[in-house]
């Protein structure tokens, strides 16, 4: 009776009112007393109050999809209060950085995000110098994505990449802003929402090209890659019309349309506008995720590709180019255990060392946690850094599920921009310029992306 009279009184601390969300990314909860943590859901934003430990799942089809206990945990107040702290993996001119998105994991069972950061340092005369590249979408054609993905592919770490659209209907409009090519896989979601957009009628590329130039830095190398989908007699005329934008300035331009009988073709036209970033140094990365209590099944991954594999899973990456960099998010599910006992996530990279003949080598890492049953606890423990990137990436499509079990979540734009924003107030408080830089950097992100 007194288990009964206390959740009836959680209860009514949760009923009092809705939870808002603050000018500067606070989500506000009116009730007073209460303790636990906000649950991302189909819905939105619930409170779950602490008191309420979630059942473990018992799964007795192998072929039932996996779905978590709980929705995706944050804190109840909305602000992040620590950040990740990498862990290296590095061999002679490649290294693996790995950034958990929990330091406690979920004693029900759950799952947890891991950023992977993968950087090859080049030597001297190795790589080319960085550059910046303006991508401009002139039209909708679902080929313009192949050929974006191969001008995105030869970039490398010291280079930066924006992408403008010339077709949007409201204009021509900044779809990414000015950042480190790394982020390829937030750039190739953004480039992919953007073709799923609306169309204007007719192109401003005046001033698209206009809007290109003014968002890349004139203290450093630039080139514009036009993507166009006019083909055949006005493909000259356009063409024309892109050159004469560009005044008396002396900027590299390429207009580049997809060839209906060979699309290759026009991806090697991309390739050889846009310079690889170096020599192919490291053949066929792969990443292999293993739990302990096992199985850590690998879900999803923002890119690359991911292998099912009955004890854990892979993320193969392919080949890395000298001067390379690339960021993605991983979501590993976790097992039901003891609260209190450890769970170690052991990640392995395998990769053909081609500057040694070849060999197949590896390096390993281990991300060390503690299983809880407490949500409030689990929550406060969360990383802001993982977490906002994350949600970023969620929001535009590329990690489906992360959130909200595969549902498109109501209001999952206006929980990025929370993450985004309470952040930059982590960076603030820890006088962290990364943190604060990658704030900036989604937050630009996110309003430019077109919404619908």
């Amino acid at each position: 009776m007194r288990a009964c009279g206390a959740g009836l009184v959680a209860l009514g601390l949760c009923a009092c009112s809705r939870p808002f969300l603050a000018r500067d990314g606070t989500l506000v909860f009116p009730e007073k007393g209460g303790h636990g943590a906000s649950v991302v859901t189909a819905n939105g934003l619930e409170f779950h109050d602490s008191a309420d430990v979630p059942g473990r799942l018992v799964v007795r089809d192998p072929y039932e999809a996996w779905r978590a206990p709980l929705g995706f945990l944050i804190p109840a107040n909305g602000r992040f209060t620590k950040t990740s702290v990498p862990t290296l993996v590095a061999t002679r001119g490649l290294a693996v950085s790995l950034r958990p998105s929990d330091s406690r994991v979920p004693a029900w069972g759950g799952e947890m995000l891991v950023r992977v950061d993968v950087l090859a340092p080049a030597a001297e005369g190795a790589a080319r110098w960085g550059e910046d590249v303006a991508v401009v979408i002139d039209g909708r054609r679902d080929e313009l994505r192949a050929l974006a993905e191969a001008a995105v592919d030869q970039l490398g770490g010291r280079d930066r990449i924006e992408v403008v659209d010339a077709a949007c209907a409201t204009g021509a409009s900044v779809v990414v802003p000015a950042m480190p090519a790394s982020h390829r896989s937030l750039v190739m979601a953004a480039i992919e929402r953007t073709l799923a957009s609306p169309a204007s009628r007719k192109s401003d590329r005046a001033h698209a090209l206009q809007v290109a130039l003014d968002g890349v830095s004139r203290a450093t190398r630039r080139r514009v890659l036009v993507l166009s989908e006019v083909r055949g007699p006005q493909a000259a005329k356009a063409t024309d019309e892109w050159i004469a934008g560009l005044g008396d300035g002396a900027v590299p331009i390429a207009v580049v349309a997809p060839d209906d009988g060979d699309l290759d073709a026009s991806a090697r036209e991309v390739r050889d506008f846009v310079p690889p970033s170096g020599a192919t140094e490291f053949g066929n990365l792969v990443l292999s995720f293993d739990g302990t209590p096992a199985p850590s099944h690998v879900l999803e991954a923002s890119g690359g590709d991911t292998r099912w594999q009955i004890e854990g899973g892979e993320l193969a990456l392919g080949d890395v180019r000298a001067g390379e960099e690339r960021a993605e998010v991983v979501r590993v599910t976790i097992p039901a255990w003891t609260a209190g006992e450890a769970f170690t996530l052991h990640v392995t990279a395998s990769f053909d060392d081609l500057g040694n003949g070849g060999t197949r080598r590896t390096m390993g890492a281990e991300l060390r946690c503690t299983y809880d049953d407490n949500v409030e606890r689990l929550a406060g423990s969360r990383h802001g850094d993982v977490i906002a990137y994350a949600s970023a990436l969620a929001t535009l499509s590329r990690l489906d599920a992360a959130f909200v079990g595969g549902g498109s979540a109501a209001g999952l734009r206006s929980v990025a921009r929370m993450h985004a924003r309470s952040l930059a107030l982590l960076a603030r408080d820890m006088h962290d310029p990364a943190a604060a830089e990658q704030a900036a950097l989604l937050d630009a992100l996110l309003a430019a992306v077109p919404q619908y």
